[in-house]
């Protein structure tokens, strides 16, 4: 993944779409838990050849921000950190349909993602 702001811009909005996706879908939840890598490439996230995607389930003190999910993401290229918490970090009976359609189509609309997200 380069380190141009367009680049972790795209990346954020894939990021941001697959935790809302795993929170308001239990299938997508379950194959996720089930294939890290596999959710995480159909995500459209940028894996590594050969690199695994590690999930982080636990449940942080605060929001994650931009710089922590990317740098996670990328410290390592054999082993990528993907952070979904559990429970969500938003409550998904606040968006509206058109925002559930954006997430559900895998917007990059950068202002759903702020907006959805909180991430920092």
């Amino acid at each position: 993944m380069s380190e141009t702001p367009d680049a972790n811009d795209d990346f954020i909005a894939r990021y941001t779409t697959l935790m809302l996706a795993v929170w308001n879908d239990a299938e997508t939840e379950r194959r996720l838990v089930a294939d890290p890598r596999a959710e995480a490439l159909t995500a459209g996230l940028p894996v590594q050849p050969n690199a695994a995607v590690v999930l982080d389930r636990s449940q942080p003190d605060g929001v994650f921000s931009r710089e922590t999910l990317v740098a996670d993401w990328t410290a390592d290229p054999g082993r990528h950190v993907l952070h979904v918490p559990a429970a969500p970090m938003i409550d998904l009976d606040e968006l509206d349909e058109r925002q559930l359609d954006l997430i559900a189509a895998g917007s990059s609309d950068t202002n759903v993602v702020i907006v959805l997200c909180v991430v920092a």
